[in-house]
């Protein structure tokens, strides 16, 4: 199965091997309950590049390392599987619906791919895959059955995220060749497309990043409150 490409076969690893270190294999099976979850949802697999690996699993390899001096970090590690699940699982489940996305911002109907495009079907999905990461993480002991629920919430929070940051300030060009707008510079035509929209900085992997981050706050904000003294 070509799910990875060479080097994005490396970063897995890595990732891998950080969540191990920081989580043992409760971490490791987590994380590849949401490849694997995520992987078969996703026509034909995916091939996933070492950019696109990191941008889902770098907060969460950061948060398991953190986690072994802290446990507190564990919901952090869960909450930015469970919005990079939530992501991953509302596009792909959402595109499948037959309606038109909507813009989360505007709420006008735009093209099925569009970034910060939502539909009803996607984000129930989104928010099962949120759910599914959070509950999957108590399962296995690494957040008490009580912190699942914060999980969750943090990887519907992330996708939310991940949807408002894709129609604000996610970059998107349009082709001078073929007039279509994408999200990189360049695609079939070869032709170097023009910034139309958002910021150059804030690519796709960007805001998967940025996503996977809000996840891991949200998540684990309850357990580092309670940790806080009360005021006297």
């Amino acid at each position: 199965m070509n799910w990875l490409s060479p080097r994005g076969t490396a970063a897995a690893l890595a990732v891998g091997a950080a969540v191990t270190v920081g989580g043992g294999w409760r971490g490791l099976a987590l994380l590849l309950a949401f490849f694997l979850s995520s992987t078969l949802l996703t026509p034909g697999g995916g091939r996933r590049s070492a950019v696109q690996v990191a941008a889902n699993g770098s907060v969460a390899a950061a948060a398991a390392l953190l986690a072994r001096a802290n446990p507190a970090w564990a919901a952090a590690f869960a909450g930015a599987l469970a919005a990079a699940a939530a992501d991953t699982w509302s596009t792909e489940i959402g595109g499948r619906s037959r309606s038109a996305p909507r813009l989360i911002t505007t709420g006008a109907r735009v093209p099925a791919g569009t970034s910060g495009g939502v539909t009803w079907r996607g984000s129930v999905g989104g928010a099962a895959g949120a759910m599914f990461i959070g509950a999957l993480a108590a399962l296995l002991g690494i957040v008490a059955w009580r912190a699942a629920p914060a999980v969750a919430v943090g990887g519907i929070a992330g996708g939310l995220g991940d949807s408002l940051l894709g129609a604000t300030l996610q970059a998107r060009y349009r082709c001078p060749a073929c007039g279509a707008v994408l999200e990189t510079r360049r695609h079939g035509c070869d032709a170097a497309a023009g910034l139309v929209a958002g910021r150059a900085w804030m690519t796709n992997d960007t805001v998967n990043l940025t996503a996977t981050l809000i996840g891991a706050t949200v998540a684990a904000l309850p357990g580092f409150l309670a940790l806080l003294p009360l005021p006297s």
